[in-house]
């Protein structure tokens, strides 16, 4: 692991020191959680030595909050699974992404004032639910100010993916200037409640950047 340590793990997930039979899982989840946080900030770990001197304390503090997604799930977590993770974590990664795009990183949508704008999303769903199977509304909302832009329904986006993902449309002169994330609001079938269904909230990175 390149910033985070063993115990420091160990002391997020509530596991004493002293117990180390699960010692090569945690390392495991600690080197992934630190390669996603490379790759979703479009950066190396020499890169952040450079311009901050050390890994920023936001970065680590997401950094543990990956290594306990993957205890959780009892697997590795990767940077398909973003919509899984807390509101939290968006906040911490954000001022450090970088935009643009390499071979290494996930791909930031560069958008201009002025344009239409496609945004694809997924929510991670249970007993072998689809997006399509569902009925949901949306939030555009600016990822700094918090104020939302744009609010949208089912039948305002368009289905991609066989029914698992879909693509929101929205114009760049609404948004404005800055990053963006979405607030997705899922009806899950559920006969424990009158009403038939749930409902889940769910925060979502779609890497979505507006420039004048």
């Amino acid at each position: 692991m390149k910033w985070l340590t063993l115990n420091e793990i160990k002391d997020q997930l509530r596991i004493e020191r002293d117990f180390t039979l699960e010692d090569d899982k945690l390392t495991g989840y600690g080197e992934s959680a630190e390669e996603v946080i490379l790759e979703i900030c479009n950066r190396t770990y020499d890169d952040f030595i450079d311009n901050y001197g050390c890994i920023p304390k936001p970065i680590w503090e997401a950094s543990l909050l990956l290594v306990n997604l993957s205890y959780q799930q009892g697997t590795a977590a990767n940077s398909q699974q973003m919509y899984a993770i807390p509101y939290a974590f968006d906040m911490k990664v954000l001022p450090y992404m970088r935009l643009g795009t390499n071979t290494d990183a996930v791909p930031v949508q560069v958008l201009t004032l002025g344009s239409d704008a496609k945004i694809a999303f997924t929510v991670d769903l249970p007993d072998d639910l689809k997006l399509s199977d569902v009925d949901f509304t949306g939030k555009v909302y600016n990822a700094m100010k918090k104020d939302v832009k744009m609010d949208f329904t089912k039948a305002d986006c368009i289905m991609i993916e066989d029914g698992v993902a879909y693509v929101v449309l929205v114009d760049t002169d609404t948004l404005g200037i800055g990053t963006y994330l979405l607030k997705v609001t899922v009806h899950i079938p559920d006969t424990d409640y009158p009403t038939g269904y749930r409902k889940e909230v769910v925060n979502i990175n779609p890497h979505v950047s507006v420039k004048g």
